[in-house]
């Protein structure tokens, strides 16, 4: 089952939109690194940074993949949320991440995060990331969590590994998370589709005039259309329930259409699309309608999912 809801734009996100097309010309922002917005955006992470005092912080370690855990204090979670952070599988882990876990945990109180640093292209390509990530969930298993208590989210190739993930875990008879939560999720790789023809020219991020998005650097050799790599070429007779938001602007929009559209038949999903919003948008936070009502989205759907 497909529930869709397609947004208008608000007329107080449009200042957001402005200041994002015109960060999107700033080198720093093409060439995807370095950035530091102050409470924009940032991709640094500090060694130094102190998550507030009600939260407990570790970090695990797990044969070499570092995930780094939040929880309340004098809690004891019931659940669990796999988060995982977008950057075109290039891209690092950092502050801004930070938020946006904070953020997932503040949606529900018996509920720990963990949030992987997985390994990044072009030095460690497809599939160390996956490989990663499923065994953070069978560790997450070990300790003692059902995997109906699990939830994994993840925004831009974050939201196709979460997805690709799930598809592995499917594959090889691992019991399916609850549920997932993508934000503009990255699942075509071989970069067709239809939004890729009508948005080209107005994505400020990654349309006609900005830096490609480096798919060799993830992919080498391996085929474009593998649903390990590309979600989009999955099989979802068996699945799990997905939130799906997305920008009507993307460049990637009807990579998330595509797999809702797929996904349907045999499963919920269900599909936000904002009028006028850009990639991964919800990271906004508070500073547009359109963020602030992704994030109640969110919550809402989480406290259904996993209740108690």
């Amino acid at each position: 089952m497909l529930i869709f809801h397609k947004h208008k734009q608000k007329l107080s996100d449009k200042f957001g939109v402005s200041v994002m097309t015109f960060a999107s010309k700033l080198n720093v922002v093409q060439d995807r690194k370095d950035v530091k917005f102050k409470v924009l955006y940032t991709s640094e992470l500090s060694e130094n940074y102190r998550f507030p005092s009600q939260i407990v912080e570790e970090t695990l370690d797990l044969e070499g993949l570092k995930v780094e855990c939040i929880e309340y204090k004098k809690s004891t979670p019931k659940y669990a949320l796999i988060h995982l952070h977008g950057g075109a599988y290039v891209l690092d882990y950092n502050d801004t991440y930070r938020k946006v876990a904070r953020k997932y945990l503040s949606l529900k109180s018996n509920l720990k995060v963990f949030s992987p640093i997985y390994s990044l292209a072009p030095r460690k390509p497809f599939p160390n990331a996956l490989n990663e990530v499923v065994r953070l969930y069978k560790h997450i298993l070990s300790l003692g969590y059902n995997a109906n208590n699990i939830v994994i989210a993840g925004d831009s190739a974050g939201g196709g590994l979460a997805i690709a993930t799930t598809l592995y875990l499917r594959d090889h008879k691992i019991p399916l998370p609850k549920a997932l939560i993508t934000m503009s999720a990255w699942t075509n790789l071989a970069m067709n589709g239809k939004s890729h023809e009508e948005n080209r020219n107005i994505d400020p991020l990654f349309g006609e005039g900005t830096k490609p998005l480096n798919v060799e650097a993830y992919t080498k050799n391996n085929n474009l259309e593998d649903p390990y790599i590309s979600p989009k070429y999955g099989d979802y007779v068996v699945f799990t329930d997905m939130l799906m938001i997305v920008g009507g602007d993307e460049l990637i929009e009807s990579d998330t259409l595509d797999v809702a559209e797929k996904a349907k038949e045999n499963n919920e999903v269900i599909v936000h699309d904002f009028e006028g919003m850009f990639h991964v948008f919800p990271l906004g936070f508070n500073l547009m309608a359109s963020s602030r009502e992704s994030w109640k989205i969110i919550e809402e759907y989480l406290n259904k999912k996993l209740r108690g």
